[in-house]
């Protein structure tokens, strides 16, 4: 069995994949603060013109799916703004900002399956409203906090 080497142009590629593999992503520098505000409120515009599409239930019933429609556009908008690599200087504030967003989105879902299970939509949905309240409130001082009011909900 013989070896083949490698061509020498393809080093510092297989190193730059193995660095990219190892430690995900060798020379990745934090975005830069006019960076994260860009990116995390595209994100987050995207989300409110998707979310704003979903029909209101114009019956209890409907009102499961509702969330549902709501859950399948929040969720991968968190994870797009968690993979984001804030500044430094507002590292803390920012997974603060996208841990509450996530926290949001597992209330709503908590919901969605009260619903599922046969609980009052209704019911339900004054729930979900008095218990999301606070939760917004916190989320949206952090966004505002961090001049991403693209972010906050309303």
């Amino acid at each position: 069995m013989t070896r083949r080497a490698l061509p020498a142009f393809a080093l510092p590629t297989v190193l730059t994949l193995a660095c990219a593999l190892a430690l995900g992503g060798c020379g990745q520098d934090a975005l830069s603060a006019a960076q994260l505000h860009a990116r995390a409120s595209a994100i987050c515009r995207r989300t409110a013109q998707a979310t704003d599409r979903i029909p209101t239930p114009s019956t209890p019933d409907q009102g499961g799916r509702f969330l549902a429609h709501g859950i399948a556009r929040l969720r991968p908008a968190a994870a797009r703004l968690r993979a984001l690599k804030p500044p430094h200087a507002v590292r803390a504030r920012y997974e603060r900002a996208v841990q509450l967003a996530g926290e949001e989105i597992a209330l709503i879902d908590r919901h969605r399956l009260a619903i599922a299970r046969g609980e009052d939509p209704i019911a339900t949905f004054r729930a979900l409203d008095a218990a999301l309240e606070p939760l917004i409130a916190e989320e949206n001082a952090y966004w505002r906090g961090l001049d991403i009011p693209a972010c906050t909900r309303r």
